[in-house]
């Protein structure tokens, strides 16, 4: 508590030194003034004239920097830079580059009210582009902005001249969007010579003079604002000619001007070389002089009481809230002297502007994925990811997203005249027209439609808004989307069709709105005589059988693989999905059975041998067909000639398989001794692919097609061993291998001893 208390007082005297000292100044400046009234006040005169024409020197000496710096950040920009290389700006797509290099540029006047606007000029392709609009050189002239009595064509030739410098024209009385202002212009150039560009600010020159008028005075009194070259940028006061102004020096020169005497301050700037000068009339300041002395130890009394009240009281009131903000700071950095700042002031700041940098990098960071975050949003909640109003909330806050109204809709829109194949044209001429018509429902429904992109040629529309009632919010919902439909197909010639699903009060039910939006996407037929399709207005659903094209596909591969098992599942399912847990009409499930004696008739096809039960099949198929039956009687025979259709070719499968399998032994038994007897010559041989035959001979004998070569090879090996006199490289040879060594190394692998062990063995008896 003792270490906050003196915390507390240093605080408080480092506010109170300098109230004490400013009075103590004061005081001193006053004793100093009453001795030497005169001179003082002339001094005092001079010093503050030339303290503020510092301060005015300095104020316009940032201002001008800050317009060269922005005038540099711009023509930095890899948009600015790379559009001089622009020959023909509103051919093709360069009108998108020129939109895109609008929102490249930062709008400086919005906080800048010392510039007017700024424009970066092209000469070589005639185009001028700033914040706000764009223009072609001759419109920029004729429309934006150009100086009284000079013709465009001077103009240009002015403009072309200074292509390669930084250049500050005089304040001149200019046409500026149809209104008369003054303005001093600056130009910097950037690029190269033969594709310059040019920087173009315009400043307000009232802004230069509203300052200049704190210098003069209304006794005939002047400020003025030269170049380097002696031209005038600036003035303000009296008109007199200052050609002698460039034989003065810095500081105070009483000089005649006019038959007048006066006193000159002038002050040069190590910026940019200009020279700013101030004249006041002479009998002006000295008037004061007696006033002044008459004043001044009153004047000194009072101020000195009061001051030090003041001063108390201030030094107070401001540093209590810098107690309170070390309070919630950190302390620890504070205590005991240790601290790495000097001071508090320091400290607050070192501390506040870690704030903000981590503050501004977590922002930033957040901005980059607001679209991401805003895109799995509508994913998840047109899907029904979220249970609950609160959860949807909640995501709406992370992806900064608001609605308003009572009543939600969605809505799908399709172009037109993008179905089938996409290729890498189709998909950037659809993104353009998407970017396009979201645009357009931003500019035009940006507080009721949100969008979100589904994909190819389809974009969602979430609807929102208040109403009287659900009906008022559909009606107005249908105004809104006829509006829509029209405005898109004017602007863009595009054809568009919308399929729009309930309304719906609560946010958890906006994935059913969307799922009605989609399933009439998927049923009904969209036209350009009806583009637009309400839930409310679906056609009335007809009966509807379950065998879709896969499904018959798949029952025709099962049965071609003899597949038993999966054929009769298939056949159950068809069978429960239609003839039991649906109550189809009549004329309905002929038609199903029409397409099943059909699936039949392929299947038949397929097939080869039997002749004669495959006519016995298709007969069966036919009677099946006729409409006197009903539709299990008529579906039953159906299944038995499926499944007879299905054991057929699992007998035939089964005898292919048996048959493959013998051909394979007896091409190892014969031509084991081969050494380049290996899978894909087995495969070349008997017409299969190599992973085939090696799955095949796994399946069918159990161990793998090296093995059991192998084992071949090994046998005849051993055989060979006991009952010849051939050397053990000659039986390497002669059962296939390459090499002693390798023949060595597999036969003791699957014997446990050397080939010449097993031979000393074999006719030893042991």
């Amino acid at each position: 508590m003792f270490k906050q208390d003196r915390g507390n007082l240093k605080v408080w005297i480092h506010f109170f030194v300098p109230y004490a000292l400013l009075l103590i100044g004061f005081l001193g400046v006053g004793l100093y003034a009453y001795d030497r009234t005169t001179s003082l006040v002339e001094s005092h005169t001079k010093e503050t004239a030339y303290a503020v024409l510092e301060q005015t020197k300095e104020i316009l000496d940032r201002r001008f920097n800050e317009l060269e710096t922005m005038a540099e950040q711009a023509a930095n920009s890899t948009k600015v830079q790379s559009f001089q290389y622009v020959d023909r700006p509103f051919a093709g797509t360069n009108p998108i580059r020129i939109l895109e290099l609008k929102k490249d540029l930062f709008d400086y006047s919005l906080f800048n009210h010392f510039l007017l606007n700024y424009y970066m000029v092209y000469p070589h392709s005639e185009i001028v582009v700033s914040p706000r609009s764009s223009y072609s050189l001759r419109q920029f002239y004729d429309l934006e902005f150009r100086y009284e009595n000079q013709s465009y064509e001077d103009w240009l030739k002015e403009l072309k001249s200074r292509t390669s410098t930084k250049t500050f024209i005089p304040g001149r009385t200019t046409m500026y969007q149809n209104k008369q202002v003054s303005v001093v212009t600056y130009m910097q150039s950037f690029g190269s010579q033969e594709r310059s560009g040019i920087v173009l600010m315009l400043i307000d020159n009232t802004q230069i003079q509203s300052m200049l008028h704190k210098l003069d005075s209304s006794n005939g009194g002047f400020v003025l604002i030269t170049d380097a070259k002696g031209e005038i940028i600036s003035r303000t006061g009296s008109k007199t000619d200052s050609r002698w102004a460039s034989e003065l020096k810095d500081g105070f020169n009483p000089i005649d001007i006019d038959g007048q005497r006066m006193l000159v301050t002038k002050t040069t700037s190590h910026y940019n070389g200009w020279t700013y000068l101030t004249a006041q009339p002479e009998s002006y300041v000295l008037e004061k002089v007696h006033s002044i002395k008459q004043l001044i130890l009153s004047i000194m009394l009072i101020g000195l009481i009061f001051g030090l009240i003041a001063a108390l009281l201030f030094s107070y009131r401001n540093s209590r809230p810098l107690w309170l903000l070390l309070r919630l700071l950190p302390s620890g950095r504070m205590a005991g002297g240790h601290s790495p700042n000097r001071n508090a002031w320091d400290f607050v700041r070192t501390s506040v502007t870690n704030l903000m940098l981590s503050n501004d990098y977590l922002s930033e960071k957040m901005d980059q994925q607001v679209p991401l975050i805003r895109s799995g949003f509508y994913d998840r909640l047109l899907r029904g990811h979220y249970l609950s109003n609160k959860d949807i909330a909640a995501a709406m806050e992370h992806s900064r997203q608001t609605w308003d109204g009572e009543y939600f809709a969605v809505s799908i829109l399709m172009i037109a005249g993008y179905e089938g194949t996409y290729n890498e044209a189709m998909l950037t001429e659809l993104d353009f027209r998407k970017i396009a018509i979201r645009d357009i429902i931003a500019t035009g429904y940006g507080r009721i439609i949100a969008t979100h992109d589904l994909g190819e040629n389809q974009i969602g529309l979430l609807l929102n808004d208040d109403a009287v009632s659900p009906a008022v919010f559909m009606e107005d919902v249908r105004n809104h989307l006829k509006a829509l439909h029209h405005r898109v197909a004017a602007a863009l010639h595009v054809q568009v069709y919308m399929t729009v699903g309930g309304c719906y009060m609560q946010m958890t039910e906006i994935s059913r709105s969307y799922e009605e939006a989609r399933l009439l996407r998927e049923r009904e037929h969209l036209s350009e005589q009806r583009p637009i399709v309400f839930h409310d207005e679906e056609s009335p659903a007809l009966p509807m059988y379950y065998y879709p094209p896969d499904v018959e596909l798949r029952l025709i591969n099962l049965v071609k693989s003899g597949n038993l098992p999966e054929t009769e599942a298939l056949l159950e399912q068809i069978r429960q999905n239609n003839l039991e847990q649906q109550h189809l009409p009549a004329a309905v499930t002929r038609v199903l059975i029409h397409e099943l004696t059909g699936t039949l008739l392929k299947c038949c096809e397929q097939e080869s041998g039997d002749n004669d039960r495959q006519q016995e099949e298709v007969k069966s198929a036919l009677a099946a067909s006729e409409a006197s039956r009903s539709p299990k009687a008529a579906f039953e025979p159906l299944v038995i000639a499926f499944l007879y259709l299905c054991r057929q070719q699992h007998d035939r499968k089964k005898s292919h398989n048996n048959q493959l399998k013998q051909d394979l032994i007896q091409h190892l038994e014969e031509h084991y001794m081969r050494t380049e007897l290996s899978l894909s010559e087995l495969a070349e041989r008997f017409n299969y692919a190599e992973a085939y035959i090696s799955y095949f001979f796994k399946e069918q004998t159990g161990v793998n097609f090296s093995d059991y070569l192998e084992s071949i090879r090994m046998n005849h090996a051993r055989r060979l061993l006991k009952e010849s006199d051939m050397s053990v490289n000659e039986i390497a040879a002669w059962v296939g291998y390459y090499s002693l060594n390798s023949f060595s190394r597999a036969f003791k692998r699957a014997n446990g001893v050397s080939a010449t062990e097993f031979r000393k063995h074999a006719r030893s008896g042991i």
